[in-house]
């Protein structure tokens, strides 16, 4: 099971075992040709970080069922740090999904800048090559992904 921190539906529900949730709406919508993304955000507050990890069970021309977690720590000051820590969270989420006999994740949507302009351009060489080391595919920012998108609003709220 993964971690600790429990994944929710929007409505509130818990789900106590994130994986079985996963594969089992996959097989009850094996027709609907389901592509998993996973990803996770971060936003510095006060004196702590905030991250949120969405899994979307994603049907093309259809819009996504989405699950989150939400979680603290102490505040990550070093933004390559806090945006390399997303990477790895995504793709631990990933791994454990692939383990349990889910259908592999299709893309690991990530909250960083290809644009040289952009700090968080710093990372994205090493975070692409780490994603796509593990074999999944890579969304970027500028691609505007699903599940990063939802994330960044879960930090917010």
């Amino acid at each position: 099971m993964i971690g600790t921190l429990t994944f929710k539906k929007f409505t509130g529900e818990k789900l106590e075992n994130v994986e079985e949730y996963v594969k089992n709406y996959c097989e009850e919508h094996k027709n609907d040709n389901i592509e998993i993304l996973v990803g996770t955000d971060s936003q510095n507050k006060r004196s702590y970080t905030t991250y949120s990890t969405v899994i979307a069970m994603y049907t093309p021309g259809h819009g996504a069922h989405c699950i989150f977690k939400r979680w603290r720590t102490p505040k990550e000051r070093i933004r390559n740090t806090r945006l390399l820590k997303e990477v790895e969270e995504s793709l631990n989420i990933a791994e454990s999904l692939v383990k349990y006999g889910c259908p592999k994740p299709k893309y690991i949507d990530i909250d960083i800048n290809p644009n040289p302009k952009y700090k968080s351009n710093e990372v994205y060489q090493a975070a692409r090559g780490w994603i796509e080391g593990m074999g999944y595919e890579v969304r970027y920012k500028t691609l505007a992904p699903l599940v990063t998108t939802v994330a960044d609003w879960l930090v917010k709220s």
